[in-house]
C-alpha cells in the first residue's frame, strides 16, 4: 500500500519537466533537472545522504531502461517474439530442481517495459520512503 509520502513523491516526480535538449546549454539543463529532483526529495523529508543516493540511482534506472528500449535487433533481447520461448524453457525445467523458475515461468512472457519501469519506480520510491523513516 502506498504511503502519503510515497504518493506525494511519485506525484512530484511525475510533474518534473525535462527540457528539450539544447547542445549549447546541456550542462545547465542537466544541472537544472538534478536541482529539481533533489529539491523534491529533500522537500519530501529525505536526508541529504538519501537524496543524493536517490538521484544517482534514479538516473541509473532511467538509463538502464532507456538502453533496453533502444537496443533493437539484438537476437538475445527478450521481446514479444522471444518471450514465449523463454517462458516455455523455464516451464519445462525439472520442477524438483528448479521449483521457483517453473512456478514463475509465465511471468517471463510479460514484456511490457512500461509496466516493469513503473514497478521499479514504485519499489524505488517505497525503499527511499522506508529509509527516510529510519533516519
Amino acid at each position: 500500500m502506498a504511503t502519503p509520502q510515497m504518493m506525494a513523491l511519485d506525484q512530484a516526480l511525475a510533474e518534473v519537466e525535462v527540457p528539450q535538449p539544447d547542445p549549447g546549454r546541456w550542462a545547465e539543463q542537466l544541472a537544472g533537472c538534478h536541482e529539481r529532483v533533489l529539491a523534491i526529495m529533500r522537500a519530501g523529508g529525505l536526508p541529504d545522504r538519501l537524496s543524493v543516493a536517490g538521484l544517482y540511482l534514479l538516473w541509473i534506472i532511467v538509463n538502464g531502461f532507456s538502453l533496453e528500449e533502444t537496443q533493437t535487433g539484438r537476437p538475445e533481447r527478450i521481446g514479444p517474439d522471444l518471450a514465449p520461448a523463454v517462458s516455455d524453457y523455464f516451464a519445462a525445467l525439472p520442477g524438483d530442481r528448479f521449483p521457483n523458475l517453473v512456478a514463475v515461468a509465465g511471468e517471463f512472457a510479460k514484456t511490457d517495459l512500461d509496466e516493469r519501469f513503473e514497478q521499479l519506480i514504485a519499489i524505488f520510491i517505497a525503499g527511499l520512503t522506508e529509509q527516510a523513516g529510519r533516519s
